[in-house]
C-alpha cells in the first residue's frame, strides 16, 4: 500500500487504522483472487451430455423468462452485502471492519462460485425447460434449436442463482447478527430501548435470508432447475459463506463475541489485541488485589 494511502486511511479512520495489517492477508487476498479465476476457467470446462429421452416429461416444461435475470441476482447478492459492510465500517470509523467483511464477502462469493460452475459443467443436468431449448427433429433425430440454449439446458445442476443469492445473503444474515447480537440470546442489550427487543433483531437479521428463498422458489417457477439443483445450490452458499465469515470474523451464536472489547468487531492477528486483552485482565487482577488487600487489612483491625 502506497504512504499516500497509508496516510488518507489513517486520516479518515485514525492513526492506529492500520496496526491490525499481517503480511498473511495478503495471501488471503491471493486466495481470494484464485477462486474467482479458477471459477472462470471453471465455467468454459465442457459440459457434459448426458442421454435423454425426448417423451421424458420432467424435461418437457416450457421454456419462460426469468423473473430474475442472472446479472441482477449476482449484483444483488454482491452489493447489497458490501454496501451494508460500507456502512457500517464507516460509521464505525474502523478501516479492520471494512477489510474483513469486504474479505470475507468476496471470498464466499468466490468459492461458491467455483464449486458451482465445476459441477453444472462436470454433472450437465437438463433443465426442465429442456425439450422446449432442443427443438428435438424426430426425422433428424436430434436438436434443432439454438446451440447456446441447448448447451446452457444442460447446465441444471446446481442451481447458480440460489447458490449466489444464499452466499450473499448468508454472508449478509451473519455480519448483521455480528453487529447486533440478534443470534445470541445470552448477549446483553442496553434497557429502555426500542432497538433492544430480541425479537425485533432476529427477525431483521433473516430478511436477507428471505430473499434468497425467494430467489430459489423462482427458480423452480421458471422451470430453469430441478426442486434439488435449488437445494444444493443453496446449500453450497450458505456453507461457503459460513466458513468465510467464521474465518475473520467471531462466532454471532457466542457470548464472548460481544463483550465490551469484542462487540461486533473482527478476529485480527495484531499483537494489540493481546495487549489490549492483558491490559484489560491486568487491570482487573489489580482491583481484585486491592479488594483483596481492603480486605485483610480490615480482618487485623478486628
Amino acid at each position: 500500500m502506497s504512504l499516500h494511502w497509508q496516510r488518507r486511511i489513517k486520516r479518515i479512520f485514525g492513526s492506529d487504522a492500520l496496526d491490525w495489517v499481517d503480511r498473511s492477508y495478503l495471501t488471503d487476498w491471493i486466495v481470494v483472487a484464485a477462486f474467482w479465476g479458477l471459477s472462470e476457467l471453471a465455467g468454459r470446462i465442457t459440459v457434459f451430455e448426458r442421454d435423454f429421452y425426448p417423451t421424458d416429461p420432467i424435461i418437457n416444461h416450457p421454456h419462460k423468462k426469468n423473473q430474475i435475470s442472472g446479472s441482477s441476482n449476482h449484483l444483488i447478492a454482491l452489493l447489497v452485502p458490501g454496501a451494508a459492510v460500507l456502512a457500517t465500517s464507516l460509521y464505525q470509523l474502523s478501516f479492520v471492519s471494512l477489510h474483513h467483511g469486504l474479505l470475507a464477502l468476496l471470498a464466499a462469493r468466490g468459492m461458491t462460485r467455483l464449486f458451482t460452475n465445476i459441477l453444472k459443467n462436470k454433472v450437465g443436468r437438463l433443465r426442465p425447460d429442456f425439450l422446449s431449448r432442443c427443438k428435438w427433429d424426430t426425422e433428424k433425430l436430434k436438436c434443432t434449436g439454438k446451440a447456446d440454449n441447448i448447451l446452457d439446458g444442460r447446465r441444471s445442476f446446481p442451481s447458480g442463482h440460489s447458490s449466489a443469492a444464499f452466499a450473499g445473503m448468508t454472508f449478509l444474515a451473519f455480519w448483521l447478527a455480528g453487529q447486533t447480537a440478534a443470534w445470541c440470546f445470552q448477549a446483553q442489550l442496553p434497557a429502555a430501548s426500542l432497538r433492544s427487543s430480541r425479537l425485533a433483531r432476529f427477525c431483521f437479521t433473516l430478511l436477507p435470508i428471505w430473499w434468497a428463498i425467494y430467489v430459489g422458489v423462482t427458480r423452480v417457477e421458471d422451470y430453469r432447475h430441478h426442486k434439488e439443483d435449488v437445494i444444493v445450490g443453496g446449500l453450497m452458499g450458505i456453507i461457503c459463506a459460513s466458513i468465510s465469515y467464521l474465518a475473520f470474523w467471531p462466532s454471532p451464536f457466542s457470548e464472548s463475541s460481544f463483550q465490551p472489547y469484542t462487540y461486533g468487531q473482527p478476529r485480527t492477528l495484531s499483537s494489540s489485541d493481546t495487549v489490549l486483552y492483558s491490559q484489560s485482565d491486568s487491570r482487573r487482577r489489580t482491583e481484585a488485589d486491592f479488594e483483596l488487600s481492603r480486605l485483610e487489612e480490615s480482618d487485623l483491625d478486628v
